[in-house]
């Protein structure tokens, strides 16, 4: 049980390496898909979960590629910090579509 969530020897690795970019294609398709039969409100609350998704897999390659050496980055100045600077973009996606979710049907607070 213990190689099976080892990261070197894993089958899980690469299995996921290609399942969840297909899983990101299957989003990014039924999205288009029903971007079309909404209006107002619930269209931006999609349209800001959506660049929350892309910014997480943003970050999400950022850390695949972990500090960047083989790009020319040094430890000082590596991909980890564009990691962060899209999780930071992620998340503040995520709570506007939270906050267009809570004030979604224009209900007056009392």
């Amino acid at each position: 049980m213990d190689s099976l969530f080892d990261y070197d020897t894993s089958p899980l690795n690469p299995a996921l390496k290609i399942i969840i970019p297909l899983v990101f294609l299957g989003v990014f398709a039924i999205y288009f898909y029903l971007h079309r039969f909404y209006k107002g409100k619930l269209k931006i609350f999609l349209d800001f979960l959506f660049l929350f998704a892309i910014f997480a897999v943003i970050a999400a390659v950022f850390r695949y590629f972990g500090d960047g050496i083989l790009f020319g980055f040094t430890k000082d100045y590596s991909l980890k910090w564009f990691q962060s600077l899209a999780m930071v973009a992620e998340a503040a996606f995520f709570v506007l579509g939270g906050y267009t979710l809570l004030n979604l049907f224009g209900e007056e607070r009392k």
